[in-house]
């Protein structure tokens, strides 16, 4: 039969749109996990760059960079938009490879983690009158649409220009292993996104032909490189074993004018789906009584080897006195703060600060680029390939330029001795069994195998005064998070510092 397919209205100026669209796309967002400011409701919003990404006359995708705040209190987060006619939402509807809700997915390891129903209800954020009949206006990572426009950035090398945007992908792997003239998102099989993510949203991609691929789109956007995209990028031109093979990255620069910032807005590379991370590993060894000191052992040379790898590509530095004064000063405020609001803190509190002002007397390594949030559930157990590491942000709550600086390796290193420990209390916890050896064993393999590759002895006085320092600063940070969140896993960390103190 020879039909004519009625042409629909073209859509509004993007301007337009988001003009209507920011009051109910404010109070949306306040509501979102990775919103920062969820204590204080939805802030003043002003749309400071945007650019459509992909379009046709059914649909678009529009990048959107909206300030929530102002003057020092800004955040700006990165909102991709679908924009559609109801009720034809999805310009492929009834895609066969559509996710169930509830469909369990594993997320480099994290078990709890599934995928979000693209269901209107959850995607929508608003329909807007407008000339033509009425745009509904969703989240652009809640649909399958959206998503595939926001993986081909990686392959724009050209970039794509807005109104106070431009984003630019580097020309990631996925192009490269695509058959010749194919875009990467055109292998697409199937799309879906995460649940588990708080800051960022992770999407996964199944491909045709090749492993499937993991994106991070980045909701808070800070100027500056992105550890997680320059430490893995790194590692991965090193040819390491121990990170996700990278499938690329998509840079933007958003405002006007000479205000205008450059961050990274998306980073892309392999998934290993139905993987389990290395703090499951550990717990279920511990609980079962079961010795983990070769797969402590291998963990440790595997930490070190990301750390050469990381030295010989992103280069040392030689800290000096002022450097670190600075750092051991920052120890010491991090102390204060937990002993001010946790009495057994304060009873220690004047021999950790022994502790950590004894790191000053001896000499320390190299600064270089380290993972700098480093614990057992940032490391996953990939059969075939061993331990490979995860995540390499830093820590959430530090400043993007602070993450990004040289720092010192051995904070790595006592992070997962802490992890280590935390195995053992959280067994105490939950069963009230004894895994105090069990942690002192598996503690010792990473120690030695870290040593082993590292070319270092663990045990002579500088090295081990150190540790006492970054595992007294770390143990400290965490009787304070556990006294604010969670009392019951107090003793942990306590048991720490009352041995650290002497």
């Amino acid at each position: 039969m020879d039909e004519q397919t009625p042409t629909a209205a073209p859509f509004p100026p993007t301007v337009g749109i988001l003009e209507d669209l920011l009051p109910h796309l404010t109070a949306w967002m306040a509501a979102q996990r990775w919103y920062a400011a969820k204590s204080t409701g939805p802030a003043e919003t002003a749309v400071v760059g945007s650019a459509v990404i992909a379009e046709d006359d059914a649909q678009q995708v529009i990048d959107v960079v909206v300030r929530a705040g102002s003057g020092e209190r800004a955040t700006d987060y990165q909102v991709p938009l679908y924009v559609s006619r109801p009720p034809t939402d999805h310009m492929a509807a009834g895609r066969a490879d559509a996710v169930a809700a509830g469909q369990a997915v594993a997320v480099q390891g994290a078990a709890e983690d599934a995928p979000v129903a693209d269901a209107d209800a959850a995607a929508e954020i608003a329909v807007l009158a407008v000339p033509g009949g009425p745009l509904r206006v969703s989240d652009a990572t809640r649909t399958d649409e959206g998503r595939r426009a926001l993986l081909a950035l990686l392959d724009d090398e050209r970039g794509t220009r807005g109104t106070g945007l431009v984003i630019r992908g580097n020309g990631g792997r996925a192009e490269a292993s695509a058959p010749e003239g194919t875009p990467a998102a055109g292998r697409i099989v199937s799309s879906r996104l995460l649940s588990g993510e708080q800051s960022n949203s992770s999407m996964i991609f199944e491909l045709e032909g090749s492993a499937p691929v993991i994106a991070k789109l980045f909701r808070v956007l800070q100027a500056g490189e992105n550890p997680d995209v320059v430490v893995q990028g790194a590692l991965d031109a090193a040819g390491s074993a121990q990170v996700a093979p990278m499938h690329g990255a998509a840079e933007i620069v958003w405002g006007e004018g000479g205000r205008a910032l450059t961050g990274h807005a998306l980073f892309a590379q392999e998934f290993f789906p139905g993987v389990e991370d290395a703090w499951r590993v550990a717990l279920r060894d511990a609980v079962a009584g079961t010795d983990f000191t070769d797969g402590a052992r291998s963990l440790g040379e595997a930490t070190a080897s990301v750390h050469r790898d990381l030295a010989e590509h992103l280069g040392v530095t030689a800290p000096d006195d002022a450097e670190r004064e600075r750092m051991v000063a920052s120890m010491l405020a991090r102390l204060d703060a937990s002993r001010a609001e946790v009495p057994e803190v304060d009873a220690v509190g004047e021999a950790l600060a022994g502790v950590l002002r004894r790191a000053l007397d001896v000499l320390w390594p190299p600064f270089q680029r380290i993972h700098g949030d480093y614990h057992l559930g940032q490391v996953l157990a990939v059969p075939g390939r061993g331990w490979v590491l995860l995540d390499f942000e830093g820590e959430p709550m530090r400043p993007l330029a602070d993450r990004a600086l040289p720092d010192c390796p051995v904070r790595d290193i006592a992070g997962m001795l802490r992890s280590l420990d935390y195995v053992a209390g959280a067994v105490r916890l939950d069963s009230g069994g004894d895994a105090t050896a069990w942690a002192q064993d598996a503690r010792a393999a990473f120690l030695a195998g870290y040593a082993d590759v590292a070319g270092i002895s663990t045990d002579d006085a500088p090295f081990t005064t150190l540790l006492a320092a970054f595992e007294a600063d770390k143990a400290a940070y965490e009787a304070l998070y556990e006294a604010r969140n969670r009392p019951d896993w107090l003793p942990i960390p306590l048991g720490s510092l009352e041995r650290l103190a002497g």
